[in-house]
């Protein structure tokens, strides 16, 4: 696999330069134009032992190319000597890139020095990252977590052993977009390797690299308004959620207060309900302060109303009892913990741990068995 002259001589420059900082490593290298699966062999030696660092460069790796890559030489690297790292090597690793490399062990480097070197059998690790990689040029057709789009993203993580046509999945009652834009989000989960395409359906192949990936950028409520309610915490909520029953206005319990009801474990003191958009007319929420006895307030709130970001939020609200206030599905009240304050890591894994774990690892698990076999 011969690449470009340039681009071998640009690995061999980062290797040295991140052994240059390891003095008790002396260092040299050799291209090559055989039929060996590396284009470059890296020998990093210490105390008379030999590292060899057989290097692999890829003028440009996508998420979606670096699945199959990753599975090449993976099992190329199984029947390496002992002391031999397979690298793989481009001028740009995205962060993207990266994650799907570290999950199939595979070592690599960029060109702006960012490297991770691992090989368990010889207790080898060495890891850098920070350092000002170039922009690569992005070709993802939508942001699949921008809000329309991510109705997409949460119809497939709330069933993710489905497979979807997109014309049904852009139609489905909790989500209700274009077709044109149910097209762009599926080419950017599948260019993201989120998704695989297969007999016209599309599949989740990564839903625990999807989730993970939406958590970072969800934006929460659009707005939050904070009260203080004179009495304990799940009277202001049933007051609350009561009144917005009576007069025909959306909402649900949120955060940590929805997290109470799925798993009883998670402790509390300040409320948050989701109220639809509608519910933040200023004539309205004059009544609410009024007739359920709360005051808007700059400090000390134990309740707040969140404004959604998008309808969405609402999808698989649960209620056990009419008379009970409704609460946030698992995934929802997952993603709001986990841009929480405070507990809300640990809460938000709770949620996780009980409701979204086994089926997010058991859809996972079967794509890849399903790859295995093709």
């Amino acid at each position: 696999m011969v690449n470009n002259l340039n681009q071998l001589r640009d690995a061999d420059r980062v290797f040295r330069s991140i052994f240059e900082g390891m003095p008790e490593f002396r260092a040299r290298s050799r291209f090559t134009h055989s039929k060996s699966n590396a284009d470059v062999w890296f020998d990093a030696i210490s105390d008379g032992t030999t590292y060899r660092f057989l290097i692999e460069t890829k003028s440009r790796v996508t998420p979606q190319t670096a699945i199959s890559i990753s599975k090449q030489l993976s099992a190329y690297a199984q029947r390496l000597p002992k002391r031999t790292i397979l690298v793989l090597y481009s001028s740009v690793i995205s962060p993207r890139v990266a994650e799907i490399l570290r999950e199939q062990g595979i070592s690599y480097a960029d060109r702006a020095g960012n490297c991770w070197l691992r090989s368990p059998r010889d207790h080898l690790l060495i890891e850098r990252q920070g350092f000002q990689a170039e922009r690569q040029p992005t070709h993802a057709a939508v942001d699949p977590f921008s809000t329309k789009s991510s109705r997409i993203v949460r119809a497939m993580l709330s069933r993710p052993m489905d497979g979807w046509q997109v014309r049904k999945l852009a139609e489905h009652g909790d989500v209700g977009v274009s077709v044109g834009l149910a097209v762009k989000v599926k080419r950017t989960l599948v260019e993201e390797g989120y998704a695989v395409e297969r007999e016209r359906k599309l599949y989740l192949r990564d839903p625990l690299g999807l989730l993970n990936a939406w958590s970072k950028e969800y934006p929460g409520p659009s707005e939050q308004i904070p009260l203080y309610f004179r009495g304990d915490t799940e009277v202001a909520e049933q007051t609350v959620t009561g009144w917005c029953r009576d007069n025909k206005l959306q909402n649900a319990l949120s955060g940590f207060s929805a997290a109470w009801r799925l798993a009883p474990e998670v402790r509390y003191t300040i409320a948050t309900i989701y109220l639809e958009e509608r519910g933040f007319d200023s004539l309205l929420l004059d009544r609410l302060t009024k007739e359920c006895n709360v005051r808007r307030v700059e400090t000390g709130a134990n309740l707040y109303l969140w404004c959604p970001f998008d309808r969405s939020v609402f999808t698989s609200t649960q209620q056990n009892d009419p008379m009970q206030p409704r609460v946030t599905s698992p995934l929802q009240t997952y993603l709001d913990l986990k841009r929480a304050d405070g507990r809300g890591e640990d809460a938000a894994n709770a949620i996780f741990e009980k409701f979204l774990n086994r089926d997010l690892q058991a859809a996972a698990k079967h794509e890849e068995e399903r790859h295995g076999r093709v």
